[in-house]
């Protein structure tokens, strides 16, 4: 999917915070396959490609049209990336508190929705998205959004008294790399992804 052309000015600022930082340092930073000028870095089981040529964006269709602009903004915060495997929550980011309840109704609420109700439903549709099972609550499954970036998503089932939920979780050294309403797309667009999948 093309990038969203509302996203225009911020894409092209974005472009040009990249500017002379040399191919392999962006491919080597972000965990991505340099093919020729073309960066591939794998998002969701899919490919987003980034060319450093044309200076475009191509996400796969199954993210939300707000991604090539998150890519732009990882890449270049992956030039300061630092492993961190502890899981947080949007809600923990204090520069996330503007988006935070939009977070949860477009993200974290369909998911408690959906799979509250049936969470090893969930096992199966992040199959389709290049997600791995992980040990948490009812069923909890890992899906990279980059190389350098993964989101978690574990489901609890509910009952008659209490409903069932979910929490959707970023490792911190890739939530890094985001400004908070970049994180937030990208954890709405896999969840979206995720609702989206057949099953």
């Amino acid at each position: 999917m093309p990038c969203n052309p509302a996203y225009r000015q911020a894409i092209m600022l974005a472009w040009d915070s990249l500017g002379g930082v040399p191919d392999k340092e962006l491919a080597t930073a972000s965990g991505g396959e340099l093919r020729g000028r073309e960066l591939v870095l794998l998002s969701a089981g899919k490919e987003t490609l980034v060319d450093l040529g044309d200076r475009t964006v191509t996400a796969p269709d199954i993210l939300g049209g707000g991604w090539g602009l998150a890519t732009l903004h990882h890449m270049k915060g992956c030039l300061t990336w630092k492993r961190d495997d502890e899981w947080m929550s949007f809600d923990m980011l204090l520069s996330g508190r503007p988006f935070a309840e939009a977070f949860r109704q477009r993200a974290v609420q369909p998911l408690a929705d959906r799979y509250g109700k049936a969470p090893k439903a969930l096992l199966k549709d992040a199959a389709y998205l290049g997600g791995n099972k992980i040990d948490m609550g009812d069923a909890a499954i890992v899906i990279p959004a980059f190389p350098r970036l993964r989101v978690a998503v574990a489901a609890w089932q509910g009952d008659e008294e209490v409903p069932g939920r979910t929490v959707i979780l970023f490792d911190a050294g890739g939530a890094r790399t985001l400004p908070a309403e970049d994180l937030a797309e990208v954890g709405i667009s896999i969840a979206q992804a995720l609702l989206s999948t057949d099953r």
